[in-house]
C-alpha cells in the first residue's frame, strides 16, 4: 500500500536545549534593548531640561544685570538732584544732606531686593554691604547733629566687612560700572 497522503506534522516538536537558550537570549536581548531605549530617552529628556534651566538662569541673570544697572543709574540721578554734604555751610546742614542722600538710597535697596529675592549668599552680602554703608552714614549724620549742638567733632568712619575689608572696596569690586559714581559719592560724606 502506498501512502501518498502527507503525513501530518507533529503538533509540537520537542525543543532542544539550544532552541531554549536562543529564545531566552532573544528575550533578554530585547529586554536590555528596551531598557537602553528608555534610559536614552529619559537621559535625553533630563539633558534637555538641564539645558533649558541653564538658559533660563542665564536669561534671568541678564535681566537682573540690566535691572541692577538701571537701579544704579536711577540712584545716581536721585543723588545728582541733591546737594552733596561737602557743600553744606555747617554741621547741621551737612547732617541734613547726608540724610537726604540716605533717603535716596532706600528705593535703590528695595529695588535690589526685588531683583534677586532668592539669590545666593554673594548677592545678599552685596546688599548687606550697601546697608552697612547707609548705617555708617546714619551714624555720621547723628554725630554731625551732636557737633552742631556743641559736641565733639564728627568723623565719618567707613564700615569694615567681615574680614576687615572695607565695605566700600567690596561694593566697588562687586558692583557694575553704573554704580561706581554713586559708590564714590556715598563713601565720602565728609568731603
Amino acid at each position: 500500500m502506498t501512502d501518498d497522503a502527507p503525513t501530518p506534522a507533529p503538533a509540537s516538536e520537542p525543543t532542544t536545549g539550544a532552541d531554549r537558550r536562543r529564545r531566552r537570549f532573544l528575550i533578554i536581548a530585547g529586554s536590555v534593548l528596551a531598557v537602553l531605549v528608555v534610559a536614552v530617552c529619559v537621559g535625553g529628556i533630563a539633558f534637555v531640561n538641564a539645558i533649558s534651566r541653564v538658559a533660563d538662569r542665564i536669561d534671568e541673570s541678564e535681566r537682573g544685570v540690566e535691572r541692577t544697572d538701571a537701579a544704579c543709574l536711577e540712584l545716581e540721578r536721585r543723588l545728582n538732584r541733591l546737594s552733596p554734604p561737602g557743600a553744606a555751610a555747617d554741621s547741621r546742614q551737612r547732617a541734613a544732606a547726608v540724610r537726604g542722600e540716605n533717603a535716596a538710597i532706600r528705593p535703590f535697596l528695595t529695588e535690589l531686593e526685588q531683583i534677586r529675592e532668592d539669590r545666593d549668599a554673594h548677592w545678599r552680602d552685596w546688599i548687606e554691604s550697601w546697608r552697612q554703608l547707609v548705617d555708617a552714614r546714619v551714624t555720621y549724620a547723628d554725630a554731625l547733629d551732636r557737633e552742631a549742638g556743641g559736641g565733639e567733632p564728627a568723623f565719618f568712619v567707613a564700615p569694615q566687612g567681615r574680614h576687615g575689608t572695607p565695605v566700600v572696596e567690596r561694593l566697588t569690586d562687586d558692583s557694575p560700572d553704573s554704580c561706581g559714581g554713586a559708590i564714590r559719592r556715598l563713601a565720602g560724606p565728609d568731603l
